[in-house]
């Protein structure tokens, strides 16, 4: 399934749920540590294959969510789809310092950076049925795990291990395939917590401590928005990443009344991770398949919290129903891949004091003869009359990478430029005056189909 939607120019997306794979993790009953649900698994890629540490129950304790013990399994593939599991847990509660932390709840949902040394960073939950705290865990091979405890322990006299803390995304950078941790203003940055996205600071990135405000309370970079997809709740999703466009931060989102798990996206400011720039306004993944709402949480989950790139593309891991693995995958598309193909759709005038001859017009464009991935685009656009196609001529689109959109000059009866913007499987656009910008016509068209009479059969 392609999840579609209104993708501004800074977001990652649209993903693809692969039918033929999903759910690439799903319990396995015969073996004992995971044999009641696999899910909310990290990602990082390692010697040309995508290795996956993925939360997995047991039947131990009572049926209900955070009621069994959780430990760390580890995948890995050549594909990034189809996964071998090792026959044993990675991380686990153990007769070890953090067992008071660990146990009987046991270890969930990590999310995991490189540090600039080559070493793994995880942080993940440590859930003792009390208290669920923010813990670090470094390893040089992805197996061995030294726990470093509690990721707020030194900070503020240690009032936050009383408090509960969880969902740790450290600010990262993109190095081939590597999502390797990096400073601001000096500075390691992680984004936390739930329900509201707080933010701390590191030196090490092993002891960390959160950003306060003059209370001395902990101050939210993000918080949910009634009658939106994140209403209910907002909590970090993989780590976050820095962009030319500024910090990418994917978030998992709470919905009211529904109380389903969908996910957004939110842009902050690269050279201050706590300003928040831009939001998504709705989730660019969502429940809609049947795994993603069968298992122990049946309202509908897709919970992000891996993200890597991989062969070219995005491959995007998340916990489903709190029972499974998903993948969703970004593909190489282009922005000209995007465009390139046949619309149908209305031209509708907005101002005739620019231009007295407009008049609506129901319109066909081919848009094709792309010269490279950011074009120019050949375009030649045919209004609909008495249901046959008359020519309006051909222009060619060019697109604009800081804007996200194409466009294309004209200097006939007035002097305007033509915008169009790729919306999935549809095209929005205007014509606006030169060089005043007033709207002289709004665009508005689909891909074309077979069941539409006036396109190409």
């Amino acid at each position: 399934m392609i999840i579609c939607l209104a993708l501004q120019s800074w977001m990652l997306g649209p993903f693809t749920k692969p039918a033929q794979v999903n759910p690439v993790i799903a319990p396995n009953p015969g073996v004992a540590w995971e044999a009641y649900a696999t899910f909310n698994p990290a990602a990082v890629v390692k010697d040309g294959k995508v290795f996956l540490l993925y939360r997995a129950e047991d039947t131990s304790g009572v049926q209900q969510i955070g009621g069994h013990t959780s430990r760390l399994g580890l995948a890995e593939s050549g594909d990034g789809l189809h996964f071998t599991r090792r026959a044993n847990p990675v991380l686990y509660p153990d007769s070890d310092a953090q067992r008071q932390n660990e146990w009987p709840g046991g270890v969930e949902d990590p999310r995991i950076v490189q540090a600039e040394d080559g070493s793994y960073i995880l942080t993940y939950t440590q859930w003792n049925r009390d208290v669920p705290r923010l813990a670090v865990a470094t390893s040089r091979d992805l197996i061995a795990w030294t726990k470093h405890g509690p990721a707020f322990a030194h900070a503020a006299g240690g009032k936050y291990l009383r408090t509960e803390s969880k969902s740790g995304a450290i600010l990262a950078r993109v190095e081939g395939d590597r999502i390797v941790a990096t400073r601001v203003n000096g500075k390691y940055w992680m984004y936390f917590g739930v329900p509201e996205l707080r933010i701390a600071t590191s030196d090490n990135l092993l002891d960390w401590t959160p950003l306060e405000d003059r209370e001395g309370k902990a101050i939210a970079v993000l918080t949910a928005r009634p009658d939106h997809f994140d209403s209910w709740l907002v909590e970090a999703g993989p780590p976050a990443m820095l962009t030319d466009r500024g910090i990418l931060v994917l978030y998992n989102a709470g919905s009211l009344p529904s109380r389903s798990y969908s996910a957004g996206q939110a842009l902050f400011d690269a050279h201050d991770p706590t300003k928040l720039i831009a939001r998504s306004d709705s989730a660019f993944i969502k429940p809609t398949e049947s795994y993603e709402r069968t298992g122990q949480y049946t309202a509908g989950t897709t919970f992000v919290e891996g993200l890597v790139p991989f062969k070219g593309r995005w491959f995007l891991y998340y916990g489903t129903a709190d029972s499974r693995v998903g993948v969703a995958v970004q593909g190489t598309r282009s922005p000209a891949d995007l465009i390139v193909g046949t619309w149908h759709g209305t031209s509708l005038c907005a101002d005739k004091q620019v231009d007295r001859a407009c008049h609506d017009e129901e319109v066909i464009y081919v848009i094709d003869s792309a010269a490279g991935p950011r074009g120019p685009a050949r375009w030649q656009a045919d209004k609909i009359v008495n249901g046959a196609r008359d020519p309006m001529g051909t222009l060619l689109l060019t697109f604009d990478s800081t804007a996200g959109n194409w466009f294309s000059d004209i200097n006939t009866r007035v002097r305007a430029r033509f915008t169009l913007t790729v919306r999935g499987d549809s095209i929005v656009g205007d014509l606006r005056d030169l060089p005043s910008q007033r709207l002289v016509r709004r665009l508005a068209a689909g891909r074309c189909t077979t069941r539409i009479p006036q396109c190409p059969k």
